[in-house]
């Protein structure tokens, strides 16, 4: 006897909480897996930029800032 026009067993019903809490902890799991990478060197640079150039008031005389 067929269960499915694709020989396939039926899936399993499942209420919307449950597949919400599975759907969030494969959301984790990527993301987790995303974080862990490196960033690329060119983002490093960048921030490293972004860092330096508000950095730069606090390293002024004070006469020039005001």
């Amino acid at each position: 006897m067929d269960n499915g026009s694709d020989g396939g067993e039926r899936p399993v019903a499942i209420s919307d909480t449950e597949l919400l809490r599975r759907i969030g902890q494969d959301l984790r799991s990527i993301y987790a897996e995303v974080i862990r990478q490196p960033l690329p060197q060119r983002i490093q640079a960048t921030l490293a930029l972004i860092d330096r150039e508000q950095r730069l008031p606090e390293q002024l005389p004070r006469s020039l800032t005001h």
